[in-house]
């Protein structure tokens, strides 16, 4: 697959497709010399404590633990995007119709980590490419890019290589004997479903609040509130919590979003 490529990281989503794919990397005895998570400082703990076990397996099968970055300042402080929003009054930009959260606080991290990665520099300073493993399933197949060219990286997608689609990819998961991730995404993330919100409700009470928070502090115009067309605020105080369908998991569309 990867020629005379050495160098190859992996970008971990912790969600079901990133998670097969790793697994899968695993098993097939492939190498991944490097694989990042980012924490935008909003996941759920069960995210959290899934890219920690995780991790354990990964160790355990032969490839490198997870190393989790986040965005920091020239000072090395770390910066979440709902401090972000707080501060500017604002929501994530998702809730406008942008999409610069996914790239701020996902996608520049990780690149300023492998920009400041040994092996890479010198990967790089020999004229070569990385390889980028891009966990997008075979269902999936119209979000790939194969025509785009990187001066630093190759990407490709072995889900799709190997025709895996979701339910193979849940399927690989549970042959592993690894639970499913469950949805990672931030926990105030405008393309949650209002199912979604309601568990968030149900199940992290705090995180809720914290995103009800953040859209009463929001100068808001052109949106009602993190649904865009509706605030949060008002599905959570006036619907109930226990409707039919409650526990579905739709899918979402954020950039950022792997499950």
């Amino acid at each position: 697959m990867h020629g005379s490529v050495v160098v190859i990281i992996a970008s971990y989503g912790a969600g079901v497709n990133s998670t097969a794919m790793l697994i899968e990397y695993a098993l097939r005895g492939l190498k991944v010399d490097l694989i990042l998570f980012a924490d935008t400082g909003a996941e759920r703990p069960h995210t959290i404590r899934y890219v920690e076990t995780f991790s354990a397996w990964l160790v355990a099968n032969g490839l490198p633990a997870i190393i989790t970055v986040k965005k920091v300042d020239f000072k090395g402080k770390v910066l979440t995007l709902e401090q972000d929003c707080l501060n500017k009054k604002t929501l994530p930009s998702l809730a406008y119709g942008f999409k610069t959260c996914s790239q701020k606080y996902k996608i520049q991290p990780q690149d300023k980590f492998v920009n400041n990665w040994n092996l890479a520099k010198k990967h790089w300073k020999a004229g070569n490419k990385i390889t980028k493993l891009i966990g997008y399933d075979a269902d999936e197949e119209h979000r790939t890019n194969t025509s785009y060219e990187n001066q630093k990286y190759d990407f490709i997608y072995p889900l799709v290589e190997w025709n895996m689609g979701r339910d193979e990819c849940i399927a690989t998961i549970e042959k592993a004997g690894l639970c499913q991730p469950g949805k990672s995404a931030c926990f105030f993330c405008p393309s949650s479903k209002k199912t979604e919100i309601k568990q968030l409700k149900a199940v992290y009470p705090d995180l809720a609040d914290r995103a009800l928070a953040m859209e009463e502090n929001a100068e808001l115009t052109s949106v009602k509130g993190l649904g865009r067309g509706f605030a949060w605020k008002d599905l959570l105080s006036n619907q109930d919590l226990f409707t039919d369908g409650y526990f579905s998991t739709p899918e979402m569309t954020c950039g950022c979003y792997d499950g």
